[in-house]
């Protein structure tokens, strides 16, 4: 049974298809004019004060749309069936561009995410 995803988690989703587009979280901010940094934590789902995660909202949506020439609203709809199959080699291609910081958030969130498919 498929479920219907939320617009946060379609952002997301989109949000990872451009980074594989550009090759780096780095190359896609500096495109659209906005923080890497930021992205990252987003991808990380990073928590806030508050306890929220850290999302794509609508106008940082838009900006990278503008900046990657995408029609306004694709951030908003769903381009892929939901797993985002990536070859080995680019994974490692990605992995060895990232600084000491990146690897250990993306091991940190890999290891979250097999302790999640576990349960």
């Amino acid at each position: 049974m498929k479920t219907t995803n939320t617009i946060e988690e379609i952002r997301r989703t989109n949000l990872r298809l451009l980074i594989l587009e550009y090759g780096t979280g780095v190359v896609l901010a500096a495109k659209c004019g906005t923080s890497a940094s930021y992205l990252s934590q987003i991808m990380i789902r990073f928590k806030t004060i508050s306890g929220k995660s850290r999302e794509v909202g609508t106008e940082l949506a838009r900006k990278l749309e503008n900046g990657c020439e995408k029609p306004k609203g694709w951030m908003d709809v769903a381009h892929t069936d939901g797993e985002i199959e990536v070859k080995e080699n680019e994974i490692v291609n990605l992995y060895s561009a990232m600084n000491d910081t990146m690897r250990s958030l993306l091991l940190q969130q890999a290891k979250l995410i097999l302790q999640i498919g576990k349960k």
